[in-house]
This record gives structure tokens, sequence and C-alpha cells, in this order.
């Protein structure tokens, strides 16, 4: 996440932003700061499932919520095109939903996390 954004800093490689090419500015104006923020959730998720931490589920779920909710406000505010927000609020929904089907209610998961919360 943190190399994503440090080769927009450099201007290496296409700025991409819902599947569609933007400027480097609005990729560092806009993406950069979610980025940063999804790479630290990231850092907590991979920590909690490494430590086998109950919190670590709900943290997969917030980060697909930031997108969808960033991408609402975004939207509204006109600060990005209709196109990338849709594709944002689309994608961070159904990742998001098949995240709560398999951490809630995949038996085996579901079961799993229920174990190790009672520690």
């Amino acid at each position: 996440m943190y190399l994503s954004i440090v080769l927009a800093i450099l201007d290496i490689g296409p700025h991409i932003m819902g599947g569609e090419r933007v400027t480097r500015e609005e990729w560092l104006h806009i993406a950069a700061p979610l980025v940063a923020v999804i790479g630290v959730l990231m850092a907590c998720i991979s920590y909690g499932f490494a430590t086998e931490k109950a919190w670590s589920r709900h943290v997969v779920i917030a980060m697909f919520a930031l997108i969808v909710v960033y991408a609402s406000i975004l939207g509204v505010l006109n600060l990005i095109h209709h196109a990338i927000m849709w594709r944002a609020i689309i994608n961070g929904s159904l990742f998001g939903g098949v995240s709560v089907w398999y951490f809630y209610f995949k038996p085996n998961v579901a079961e799993y996390f229920r174990r190790i919360a009672k520690r």
C-alpha cells in the first residue's frame, strides 16, 4: 500500500482510481489518504490474524465500510467522478458482503472466532 504512494510521489506508473486513469495530483489528493489508512488497517488485520485476535474480523469489515463511506462522501461532494464512486461503492459492498458471510456466517470460521473470543 505504501509502495503505491511512494510510486505516485515519484510519478512512476499509471495512476488509477476505480479502474480509470487519473492525474498524479488527483490520485495523491484523493486516493493516497485512503490507501494509507487501509495500509494501517491491513497491518492490524495481519497482526490480529497472526496472533489469533477475535477483533481482527471486525477490522476487515471496517476496512470495506471505510471504502464505501469514503467514496460516498467524495461523490456527494463532487470530488470524484461518479463512475469511480459507484465502482468503489459496488466493490466495497460486494467484498464487504462476502467478508461478512465468511467471518460471521461460514460455520467453521464463525466457530473459530467464537472460540478465540472466549479465551
